[in-house]
């Protein structure tokens, strides 16, 4: 591993070397060039102005930039999470590390730590960042083994190294987009081909040097990952570390849809449990069987690429498995069960996820009430806004309906202020289909039943997800005779989904 450093602190100080190199050449060869001659000549000008040009450019973007630390969540404190910090404190002495200073609450699934500069600047601290959906979704025993390969960082040095990397690949970011939209005046002495030369030899140089410097630290990075799961499994056992991995990874998959889910309820105004949501959400049925298929799938086909940070989930469970499985007691107690107050954590993160909702005002609630709460007035809103778009549209006429879903959708205004995309539109379209389809069903005696990551109507024993249906339809994925056969037999085959057939039919059955 000090090896490996000392091959990154070669490339950190190269890149600096290189683009001073770079920046002394773009304004004395053309200044050379310009003396050696009795006369003025246009072509070597312009080659002089293109060069101060660049050297400018690269110059301000090697300025180091100020070093801003913003808390990524609420901070957890030592006095109010007791038996949290005494599972950071059994990893930190088993390492003979000191506890980070600070702890934060995050909602990835992931844990992390790092060491930013100081206030004022005086040294450096060390935090740590937990993700509220990891914490859900591993044991305590697992989650041991995160922390031990988050400790592992701080004990190999890798995050005293990491800043100057990160610091390096920032100042390459700036070079090259700067070059990459350039200035007025460059883009005007770029119309000669002598000016234009200069600059493709410099930029292409750059690039030629930052994929070098990124494959490079990103297989030192790996290496470093493969260095910390090791010390993971020599703290907490390779068969917790083993299980943990593949928990975060079937997680980080769903992690995404959730939020979604999540961030709709609170625009509606609504506050549930977020962690446990998410634990809701992961034992769906069909996020279950979806994210068990996708890791299946990265185990059997993984793909590295040469700019990952990560090693394939494959090579880490294997090179993990030939370490000792470990002799620790197993806790299958969930993790989130270290963390008091949960609740008010959640409230804290959710302010900082939406700072313009006024997450105070915000109503407490319970999944079980969602559908009711929050679906069911979008879909009637949504649908009594476009009931011309729906009028005459049956379960049985849905394999039609969908066949041109982007002519339907191009019929939805966009959103005030929003430019939606074709496929957005198709979306659109797709959505008021579902819902008009969710609310045909309900009058008609269908009841709701909605959890994170499940919406599906019941009558006895029969289900329907009306928004698959239409997604399946549309893909092709359910057939024309399929579907129409599924409709006779449930004898929903006539349900219209305008409200104002629907309104006429409740109407009916009232007289």
């Amino acid at each position: 591993m000090a090896a490996w450093a000392a091959l990154a602190a070669i490339l950190i100080v190269g890149f600096y070397t290189l683009t001073l190199v770079l920046t002394s050449a773009c304004v004395y060869l053309p200044y050379l060039l310009l003396t050696s001659q009795s006369g003025s000549n246009l072509r070597v000008i312009l080659l002089f102005v293109a060069g101060l040009i660049m050297a400018g450019t690269m110059l301000w973007s090697l300025v180091p930039r100020r070093e801003k630390f913003t808390p990524p969540g609420p901070r957890l404190e030592f006095a109010r999470q007791p038996r949290l910090f005494a599972e950071i404190e059994l990893v930190a002495n088993s390492l003979n590390a000191p506890v980070p200073q600070e702890v934060y609450l995050i909602p990835d699934v992931n844990a992390f730590v790092a060491e930013p500069q100081a206030w004022r600047g005086a040294g450096r601290r060390r935090i740590m960042g937990l993700g509220l959906p990891l914490l859900q979704t591993v044991t305590v025993s697992r989650f041991r083994a995160v922390l031990a390969h988050e400790f592992a960082h701080y004990y190999s040095g890798d995050t005293r190294l990491g800043p100057w990397v990160y610091k390096t690949r920032a100042a390459m970011v700036r070079t090259l987009l700067g070059l990459g939209r350039p200035s007025a005046a460059l883009r005007v002495v770029r119309r000669f081909a002598v000016a234009n030369l200069a600059y493709y030899v410099v930029t292409r140089i750059l690039m030629a040097y930052w994929n070098l410097f990124l494959r490079i630290t990103q297989r030192i990075s790996r290496r470093q990952e493969y260095r910390a799961d090791e010390l993971a499994c020599s703290v907490a056992g390779s068969r917790a570390l083993m299980e943990g991995l593949q928990d975060i990874h079937r997680a980080a998959a769903a992690a995404s849809a959730y939020w979604g889910e999540l961030k709709q309820v609170v625009a509606a105004g609504y506050q549930p449990p977020v962690g446990e949501g998410f634990a809701r959400f992961m034992a769906a049925g069909s996020v279950r069987k979806g994210v068990d298929a996708l890791l299946a799938n990265e185990l059997a086909h993984p793909r590295p690429q040469p700019f990952d940070s990560h090693p394939p989930l494959r090579d880490r469970l294997l090179a993990a498995g030939r370490l000792p499985a470990g002799n620790e007691p197993q806790n299958d107690a969930p993790a989130i069960s270290l963390i008091d107050d949960v609740a008010s954590l959640e409230s804290q993160l959710l302010e900082r996820l939406n700072p313009r909702q006024k997450v105070g005002s915000l109503k407490p609630a319970r999944w079980e009430n969602i559908g009711e709460d929050v679906y069911v007035p979008g879909w009637k809103r949504y649908v009594e806004e476009h009931a011309e778009l729906l009028t005459n549209v049956t379960a049985g006429s849905l394999p039609d309906r969908v066949q041109d879903l982007s002519a339907l959708g191009s019929r939805i205004p966009d959103p005030k202020g929003m430019l939606l995309t074709p496929e957005q539109r198709t979306q659109r379209a797709a959505d008021l289909l579902g819902a008009g389809f969710c609310l045909a069903l309900m009058a008609g005696g269908w009841e709701l039943h909605s959890q994170p990551g499940e919406l599906y109507l019941q009558r006895g024993t029969e289900q329907l997800q009306p928004f698959r249906a239409v997604r399946e339809l549309a893909t092709a994925k359910l057939t024309r005779q399929s579907w129409l056969e599924r409709a006779q037999a449930l004898d929903i085959q006539d349900l219209c989904f305008s409200p104002r057939k629907l309104s006429d039919t409740t109407q009916g059955d009232a007289a």
